[in-house]
């Protein structure tokens, strides 16, 4: 991929501050992200909310300490949750919407260290925690599944969507050099 081409699909600070998104492939089929946690995103209880996606996807660990929370559904067990649909602004979308209430009970919650991997189903909503700091992980992503222009699902526990100033920056060239590096770098460990 070129660096106008990362550039473009490569975000600072993606869904919360100190979270970075490096896409170093796209293609309809399989576009490959690697995720870089920094700062306090390891200290929230979660990195973003449960969520499901519009594409199947197999995530891999390179560095740190990460897990994957997987919800089901629940009436009677889940915790209440505010659903909202996301429409995506990298894909022209507006943000979040608010649906309804729903419950949502947390069946699984594995934990991953270097060189672990776990995959997910698009129709899956899960959330993950970072447990180190400068935690990486690589996101193979494959095609969509769910249309763009079709919203897919986040459940929070507010009723009003958060505020997204100052989230989906773009990286500048040397950013984007400096984060090749340090990728490069933890695939030769």
């Amino acid at each position: 991929m070129n660096m106008d081409d990362m550039i473009q699909h490569s975000f600072r600070n993606f869904h919360v501050k100190g979270f970075d998104y490096l896409c170093v492939k796209r293609t309809p089929e399989h576009t490959r992200k690697v995720y870089f946690f920094d700062g306090n995103v390891s200290q929230l209880p979660e990195v973003v909310n449960p969520h499901d996606h519009r594409y199947h996807f197999k995530t891999t660990v390179l560095s740190g300490v990460m897990s994957n929370s997987v919800y089901i559904p629940n009436d009677k067990y889940g915790k209440v949750y505010n659903e909202f649909e996301w429409r995506t602004p990298l894909n022209g979308g507006d943000g979040f919407t608010w649906k309804r209430e729903a419950r949502l009970f947390e069946r699984t919650r594995e934990f991953h260290i270097p060189g672990h991997s776990y995959q997910m189903w698009a129709r899956d909503f899960h959330t993950i925690r970072m447990h180190a700091e400068s935690t990486v992980i690589v996101l193979d992503q494959y095609d969509d599944i769910v249309p763009i222009g079709q919203p897919t699902r986040t459940f929070m526990q507010e009723r009003q969507a958060p505020n997204l100033d100052g989230l989906y920056e773009k990286f500048t060239p040397d950013q984007i050099l400096d984060r090749l590096r340090q990728y490069r770098e933890l695939l030769n460990d």
